[in-house]
């Protein structure tokens, strides 16, 4: 085994997944990572990455994957992984080629964990319609699944991939500016300010956005979430009330660089009347049609309902 992925608790076989949808244009550093890993390499062709990583661990359960993509490969990994029912032992790693890689952002280039070393990561649970899906960065409700949408639409074209995607993508749904009624029930509460945790609280308002996170990044680099972590068992919920266009645009600057909240909670002025930013370890929300988890965009069953929870330290994960 090289340098590149040994770590204290080292996995035996290496594995790189190539999604030829997310990493075709990225061969340079793909090759780059295999030669200093080594392992083996399994281009899956028309296979979902999900398949993939699911068939590899029910038949090596100790593996460790490489997988090459964006959030929507992490997504169908962290999913994968669940349906094997390796996940106390699989380990896996991201190499950020696709178009969105918020997650690879935080864990890999954040600096707040070391490279090469394994460390064990939150997953959320997500349960609607009777289907039960995982996430590893964030789910989004209301005006973000909208924009996801729309920057999918928008992906394709050029000078529009990335954050100027997901930036014109905003502004496009904001001219539109639709609110969602949600119902949310707030379980093991976590007051940021007092550190008291409340078994249960409710909320329920029309809303432009409702960002539950494990990660701190979405679309392409906003720091939606600066005070959530990865390994501390909660998941950091972001709830962004209706507000004009004149102040949308004024605030989106400090939103996108994630100084709107201090660490102890303390919201800045012209975000007080915008921003309600919560933690806690279950939820459940009512009241939404869609919902987005880590760029994929799902429906909800007809009671509109969503269970969330986190799962503490569920998977290991190597940052390279």
């Amino acid at each position: 085994m090289s340098d590149q992925l040994q770590v204290k608790n080292a996995p035996g076989r290496i594995v790189h997944i190539i999604n030829p949808g997310a990493g075709s244009k990225n061969d340079g550093k793909i090759k780059e990572t295999v030669g200093k890993a080594g392992g083996e390499i399994l281009n899956i062709g028309d296979t979902r990455v999900r398949e993939a990583v699911c068939d590899l661990f029910t038949k090596d359960p100790f593996a460790h994957a490489v997988v090459y993509g964006g959030d929507g490969t992490v997504f169908e990994t962290v999913n994968g992984i669940f349906d094997s029912g390796a996940e106390k032992t699989a380990t896996f790693s991201v190499v950020p080629t696709g178009s969105g890689n918020d997650f690879s952002t935080y864990v890999n280039d954040s600096g707040e964990f070391t490279r090469r070393e394994l460390v064990k990561i939150d997953v959320v649970k997500t349960v609607s319609g009777e289907v039960t899906r995982y996430f590893a960065n964030m789910m989004n409700v209301g005006f973000d699944c909208a924009v996801v949408e729309e920057t999918l639409r928008l992906k394709d074209k050029p000078l529009f991939s990335g954050k100027n995607g997901y930036l014109a993508a905003a502004f496009k749904v904001m001219l539109q500016k639709k609110t969602t009624a949600l119902d949310i029930t707030f379980k093991d509460f976590y007051d940021i300010k007092t550190g008291e945790i409340i078994p249960e609280t409710d909320f329920s308002k029309k809303v432009l956005l409702c960002a539950v996170a494990n990660g701190k990044f979405c679309g392409g680099g906003f720091k939606a979430a600066p005070l959530s972590s990865l390994n501390d068992s909660f998941s950091d919920v972001v709830i962004a009330n209706d507000v004009s266009r004149r102040k949308f645009i004024s605030i989106i600057g400090n939103y996108r660089k994630g100084n709107y909240i201090s660490d102890k909670g303390e919201l800045l002025r012209s975000f007080k009347d915008v921003i309600d930013y919560r933690r806690c370890r279950k939820m459940t929300i009512v009241g939404a049609e869609t919902f987005c988890l880590d760029g994929e965009i799902f429906k909800t069953g007809e009671d509109k309902k969503i269970d969330v929870e986190t799962i503490h330290c569920a998977l290991g994960y190597i940052p390279l």
